[in-house]
């Protein structure tokens, strides 16, 4: 009875101090991930793109470094964007940039998306752990820049569209600007963004997130400004001075952002489109880091991509493009790329992380 007693107490003793260790180790882990490379990773994440420069994103960092990823509904686009496809795409950029981030500080992020009905604010927890450096390049997110301008119509190389192809050739299409499909969605670009400018609630909607005003790009540090839109010289200074974003209503205004459109879909190599099975809010998310690591590649291979979602956002266009191009899937995504002889740096604001980030004391 003694030796099976002592035995007893052997056991649990060993286990105690395995558990004991376990614990200790764990903490060990979690002391490895440096706050200040959490804080690198949001910094990263956040120069994601986002529809109006909305950046629809709230973040809380736990103790033992599990990042809880939330939407920030206030920053929706409920006029455009009613049932929020634009702003979980967002959501899913942000989660992109910030697992290359990782990859390349020399963590290994793992993660785990919420698909609640019954929370639809909770997107996505991402958990740390430490591992080799990716030594992805990082400026590549730095550089990254949605460009307005009219791009060389030079054809897209086949080498090009491959490397663009490659993370989900079934998702992702490409239609060279010259070809049916090309035309197509050019004419119904600038159909689709006519019909969205002429109308009030968008009208209202637009307003709410320009920043002509440099008091306001200081303050707000989002939204659409006019270095981001492209409107520089002397007309960026006067929109910047004399203009208000109650101004963007008016028939002139209104007229030159069709005008500018018409340039921007009649001027490019290509179109992305990318569709999708299901329309899930999960779908949206993975098809948000789709789309950032498209433009990412872009980026790297110096070809221009401008987001041009009028067609999608147009129900009624929408629906005819998506018989037209012959489509079986959900059409979720459109942009438009070509050759550009430079990238220019972003100028569009981000929000600090302290405005989006609440670290766990």
């Amino acid at each position: 009875m003694k030796t099976s007693r002592s035995i007893s107490i052997m056991v649990i003793s060993i286990w105690g101090l395995f558990c004991s260790c376990t614990t200790v180790y764990q903490r060990q882990e979690a002391a490895q991930i440096n706050k200040n490379d959490i804080y690198k990773m949001l910094y990263y994440a956040s120069l994601a793109g986002s529809s109006h420069n909305s950046q629809p994103w709230k973040v809380e960092v736990t103790r033992d470094s599990l990042i809880r990823l939330y939407a920030d509904t206030t920053r929706a686009l409920t006029v455009v964007d009613p049932d929020r496809r634009e702003l979980y795409i967002s959501l899913g950029a942000f989660i992109e940039n910030l697992n290359l981030t990782a990859g390349s500080l020399g963590y290994n992020s793992t993660v785990k998306l919420i698909d609640d009905k019954k929370n639809i604010t909770l997107v996505a927890e991402i958990h740390l752990n430490r591992a080799l450096s990716t030594h992805y390049n990082l400026e590549l997110i730095k550089k990254r820049r949605t460009l307005r301008t009219p791009f060389d119509t030079t054809l897209i190389s086949k080498k090009d569209i491959n490397q663009l192809l490659a993370a989900d050739s079934q998702q992702i299409h490409f239609y060279p600007a010259r070809s049916k499909e090309g035309s197509l969605i050019a004419q119904k670009t600038v159909e689709a963004y006519t019909q969205q400018a002429y109308n009030l609630a968008a009208q209202n909607e637009l307003a709410g997130w320009l920043r002509f005003s440099n008091k306001d790009v200081s303050e707000k540090k989002d939204g659409l400004t006019t270095a981001g839109m492209q409107i520089d010289g002397l007309s960026g200074f006067f929109v910047r001075h004399f203009l208000k974003p109650a101004d963007s209503k008016k028939a002139s205004f209104i007229d030159g952002g069709i005008d500018k459109t018409k340039k921007q879909a009649l001027n490019c190599g290509g179109w992305v489109v990318i569709t999708c099975s299901e329309n899930t809010v999960a779908d949206q998310i993975k098809l948000g880091r789709l789309y950032e690591h498209i433009h990412l590649n872009c980026t790297q291979l110096q070809i221009g991509f401008q987001p041009m979602n009028q067609i999608i956002e147009e129900q009624n266009f929408k629906n005819e493009v998506t018989k037209s191009l012959g489509i079986q899937e959900e059409l979720l995504f459109i942009a438009r790329v070509g050759y550009v002889a430079n990238i220019p740096a972003p100028v569009s604001p981000r929000r600090p992380v302290e405005a989006f980030t609440i670290f766990e004391k």
